[in-house]
């Protein structure tokens, strides 16, 4: 028996809480926790969220701790208990609740096998029909621990291999010889993996020993004059895989670890009202000032030097986009030069602008945006260059999945660029917890924003989700539409993971 205290009984879910939703129609929770459903004490369904409340029932819902107890308490079946006095929920997996989760397991699989069969699709049948065998047989002795691992197996097996669509990752190079680097590559290849996404500037400081500058100092790391990026490159064309360099533009160092930047060009970091440093959401991450056209001309450079120097197969754009707004005080565009751009631009004094939710925040917000937009249109530009000359680059950025949200933030309109055709594709950020809701968040782009093909950005392995959340949140992209994943990110990926893949959605290549 497991017990955490409720922070409320309905109403909005704040960080950590457990509220219970008792009431009719939806919790409206967003996708930034886990939920179970609960009808006669017991969990009938376990995992998305915004739930509908079962009449007569009630729904558990969870963020941050409150989800992990969740994770690591509920199951189909487990027996809740609430005590509204004490503001305490305990969930027991009892004896009963194992047989109705395992019932529902050996279903599940069944039901794919069942599937898989009426659509003659390539699966490794006779071995899934060995598992779930064994998992009834195991079932009936009651030996359920058991019937997890093999329903689980089972699973894999009745995955589908879709052998053209992207499967990426994100990598962020730390080998040092050329038999690290061909270790690495070698891995994901053998994973089932056609692409990755190689970080050449990470934390104000360089990867790339040919694109080092006194605002970018080489990393620590690659300093014993192995080029990384030159091996990845070439161990990606020998064995297979695609190579893009995975370019972060504004994002450029961290507060712990110094900002060469800020102290090569002040002038050039986006600042608070009132002059400091701004750092973005995570209270660590400085800066450029994305309005200066120095900053944008700086950036056009650096890419270009990238593409000159390395044969990269393409080229993504990852902080594409101002820091994180949190309130008038917590944002970029104070630097005074900013300021009498955009006064020039709308006639606005930013000064006079009391909060966010005033009419003129929304203009400095919409100006923003389109000094972004301006600096991606140059990038597509330079693009064009290249394919003009024969060289054929592919182009996407790393988006976040709300578009609205993505301006309101980060003043980010990738759905401007996606009009547009600039974009050969996107990889939309979809770093959440259940398949279903990664499935919708991808669906809802992919039906309103398909001009651009969605490779959909997905972190089980990162979030620590277990292993089969990998094959789920996969198998959801595809029906929601998208023509591959990326995953974040190599770092996270165990060997247990990457056999899962090998075995299941990427067994065919």
């Amino acid at each position: 028996m497991k017990t955490f205290p409720i922070a409320k009984f309905n109403g909005f879910r704040g960080a950590n809480e457990l509220v219970i939703y008792d009431g009719s129609g939806h919790t409206g929770t967003n996708t930034y926790g886990i939920e179970a459903c609960v009808l006669e004490g017991r969990v009938i369904r376990y995992g998305k969220n915004n739930n509908e409340i079962p009449e007569g029932g009630y729904v558990i819902s969870g963020h941050g701790a409150a989800a992990r107890f969740i994770a690591d308490a509920v199951c189909i079946g487990a027996k809740i208990i609430l005590d509204r006095d004490n503001m305490l929920l305990t969930a027991e997996v009892d004896q009963r609740s194992l047989q109705l989760n395992g019932e529902k397991k050996i279903h599940e699989v069944l039901k794919r096998l069942d599937d898989c069969i009426a659509d003659k699709a390539d699966i490794q049948r006779d071995k899934a029909e060995q598992l779930i065998a064994q998992a009834k047989a195991a079932l009936a002795e009651q030996r359920f621990a058991e019937v997890d691992t093999l329903t689980e197996e089972a699973y894999y097996y009745t995955a589908r291999s879709v052998s053209d669509e992207i499967r990426g990752v994100w990598h962020r190079p730390h080998e040092r010889s050329e038999e690290e680097v061909e270790e690495t590559i070698l891995k994901f290849r053998d994973a089932g993996f056609n692409l990755m996404l190689i970080e050449t500037n990470y934390e104000g400081y360089a990867n790339a020993l040919k694109c080092v500058y006194d605002f970018l100092p080489v990393r620590p790391r690659h300093d014993n004059g192995f080029d990384v990026i030159e091996s990845l490159i070439r161990n990606g064309k020998k064995h297979g895989i695609k190579i893009h360099a995975w370019f972060e533009d504004f994002f450029f160092g961290v507060k712990s670890h110094g900002c060469p930047m800020a102290e090569v060009h002040p002038e050039w970091m986006a600042r608070r009202k009132d002059g400091g440093l701004l750092h973005d959401a995570y209270d660590d991450f400085y800066f450029l000032n994305p309005a200066l056209p120095e900053v944008q001309e700086l950036l056009l450079g650096m890419i270009r030097d990238l593409l000159d120097r390395y044969d990269f197969d393409g080229l993504q754009l990852d902080y594409i986009r101002y820091p994180v707004i949190h309130g008038i005080d917590h944002s970029a565009g104070f630097e005074e030069v900013t300021k009498e751009m955009f006064k020039k631009d709308s006639g606005i004094d930013l000064d006079t602008i009391p909060d966010t939710d005033h009419k003129d925040w929304e203009t400095f917000t919409a100006w923003r945006a389109q000094k972004i937009t301006s600096y991606v249109k140059s990038v597509y530009d330079m693009i064009c260059e290249y394919r003009a000359g024969g060289r054929d680059i592919m182009l996407s950025t790393a988006v976040f999945g709300n578009p609205d949200e993505a301006i309101r933030l980060k003043c980010q309109d990738w759905r401007y660029w996606v009009k547009q055709g600039w974009l050969d594709a996107i990889f939309p950020m979809a770093y959440l917890n259940d398949a279903e809701d990664v499935g919708a968040e991808v669906a809802y782009m992919v039906q309103n924003y398909g001009e651009a093909p969605n490779i959909s950005g997905i972190a089980p392995m990162y979030n620590h989700l277990p292993t089969i959340e990998s094959t789920k949140q996969v198998e959801e992209c595809r029906k929601a539409g998208a023509v591959g994943v990326a995953f974040f990110a190599t770092g996270s990926c165990t060997p247990e993971q990457l056999e899962k893949l090998k075995i299941g959605v990427f067994r065919n290549r």
